[in-house]
């Protein structure tokens, strides 16, 4: 038995109707997916942080959601683990045909190309190209990977134009894509949103554009944001420990002329 096997029967006992843990019984691929996301989120750090030990502890948290989900189905009598791992082999052996079958890919380019044809056919369902971006992706990952996208059919340039001038909003309206039920009216491009907070589409426009700038430039601006709120955060872990350290100037008055003072008000009075 592997240690992926162990893995599975771990999650399997988990998951026991009567002699597993009452919390793992009672979840769902819905309730578990912040945990996805979160774990996700740690991986991306532990690779950030060129960490041996953390990238292994994190892969496994990433690996041990993936046989949970899978258990989950498999006890719904869904699919299992086993079934995950045949789907993303046969995928993978589509995508590189250079390797599994008779193309021949000599640069990076031509595996792109193999990868998106591959790619096309297995989707060929969807009604748009773009179906297959989540929009449950943070905001600057999503506008990359649609800027993407757009690029391979020519219309990056337009359809930024369209959002950046306003015109797109004429034609599809303000709203789509905003919670305008649970936020509140629209008026003027802002949205009002509970405890004050307003969503400014005009503001988003203009960052979209800025980004779609950068981006052409070969600029990866999701990594060159992440860097910049890196120094943010050793920024404010610096002020932080500097004012751990700092003289408190509210104490009580302590030189000599200012307890000569208090004496000479106390006799006063």
């Amino acid at each position: 038995m592997t240690s992926v096997d162990e893995l599975v029967a771990v999650v399997d006992r988990l998951l026991d109707p009567e002699h597993g843990c009452v919390w793992n019984r009672e979840q769902t691929h819905a309730s578990l997916a912040r945990y996805a996301v979160e774990e996700t989120y740690e991986l991306v750090d532990a690779i950030d942080g060129d960490d041996t030990d953390e990238l292994r502890e994190e892969l496994g948290d990433v690996l041990y959601q993936v046989v949970l989900h899978a258990g989950i189905a498999a006890h719904q009598g869904r699919f299992d683990l086993d079934d995950v791992a045949d789907s993303v082999r046969e995928k993978m052996q589509r995508r590189h045909p250079h390797v599994f079958g008779d193309e021949e890919a000599h640069t990076v380019e031509d595996v792109v190309r193999f990868w998106r044809a591959a790619k096309a056919a297995e989707k060929a369902g969807r009604s748009s190209v773009y179906a297959g971006v989540p929009r449950a992706m943070p905001p600057l990952e999503r506008a990359v990977k649609l800027f993407e996208r757009l690029e391979e059919r020519g219309d990056l340039h337009a359809a930024v134009a369209s959002v950046a001038d306003g015109s797109v909003v004429e034609q599809v309206g303000v709203d789509v894509g905003l919670d305008v039920g649970s936020a509140g009216p629209v008026a003027d491009g802002m949205v009002q949103q509970p405890f004050g907070s307003r969503v400014d589409v005009a503001w988003g426009a203009g960052m979209l554009a800025e980004v779609a700038v950068v981006h052409e430039q070969g600029i990866d601006p999701v990594a060159s944001l992440r860097a910049a709120v890196t120094l943010l955060e050793a920024a404010a872990r610096q002020a932080e420990e500097e004012s751990a350290v700092a003289p408190d100037t509210t104490a009580a008055p302590d030189t000599a002329a200012e307890r000569l003072h208090g004496d000479e008000e106390r006799a006063s009075s």
